[in-house]
């Protein structure tokens, strides 16, 4: 994470200078049955690699209803302006980890007796499903319950938006419309960050990178390469709804803050 921010950050200092986790499970266990809503997913949308990202509008509405012996997966989707409702029903046995599920016969849009099976755990009180989708590429969606109360998370797990970001004594305001952009989608597995920022020439370089993160104590490190432990200083202010992050360079002090959304 150093490399990308240092040299995403010596390029927008002379762009502008030269136009002016803890263990915490909340208090106990969660039953599997109820109703599980999609909060965040991890897969490939359009072929550029594996990454988090937060549901659009659409997938906000999906969810999974989980009885005894039957899951209903209330699936939707985007199709051109229009938010796509493809419910499949599937009856079921959980066991080791596994759901073992055949299509059930009162199923509106999957061939009947279908089988398929899907990694879960439980962490956390939130649901991680791990599977292949429709593409055949390796899908994770982390999924929360209606109706509990997910606040002692850690704070750093959710959807962050970059408001601004200071280099030296150079500060620069994230505005709607101009190429500085930023935005953070993390789980209690990993988060990504995407950041757009102007290079020398003036082209506004798009990156998307993914890293596993892990808290130790107060601290947060990047152990997306485990032989390689970074620190990551990260700042919560505001009733954890602000944060920030810093790295010194050799322009000087970078850091990007964030404002959360959810």
């Amino acid at each position: 994470m150093k490399k990308l921010i240092f040299s995403a950050f010596i390029a927008t200092a002379l762009f502008v200078s030269s136009c002016g986790k803890d263990d915490d499970n909340g208090g106990g266990s969660t039953s599997l049955t109820g109703d599980w809503y999609l909060y965040s997913i991890y897969n490939d949308p359009d072929g550029y690699g594996s990454r988090w990202t937060n549901p659009n509008n659409c997938a906000q509405k999906t969810y999974w209803s989980i009885s005894d012996k039957k899951i209903k997966h209330e699936w939707y989707y985007s199709k051109g302006s229009e938010c796509k409702h493809t419910p499949k029903y599937y009856d079921y046995t959980a066991t080791n980890g596994v759901f073992d599920m055949t299509v059930a016969d009162d199923s509106p849009n999957e061939r009947k007796g279908g089988k398929t099976s899907i990694k879960y755990e439980i962490k956390d009180k939130e649901l991680i499903l791990r599977f292949k989708n429709i593409r055949q590429q390796d899908e994770i969606q982390v999924l929360r319950k209606k109706g509990v109360d997910y606040s002692y998370l850690d704070p750093f797990i959710g959807y962050w938006i970059m408001t601004k970001a200071t280099v030296g004594k150079t500060e620069v305001i994230v505005k709607e419309g101009e190429c500085l952009q930023g935005t953070v989608v993390s789980s209690s597995i990993g988060f990504t960050l995407y950041l757009n920022f102007p290079e020398k020439n003036g082209q506004c370089k798009k990156t998307i990178n993914t890293y596993e993160w892990v808290k130790e104590g107060n601290k947060y490190y990047d152990i997306t390469d485990p032989q390689n432990k970074e620190e990551l200083a990260l700042v919560f202010s505001e009733n954890n709804t602000k944060l920030s992050y810093s790295e010194q360079t050799q322009n000087g002090l970078v850091t990007l803050y964030f404002t959360k959304v959810k």
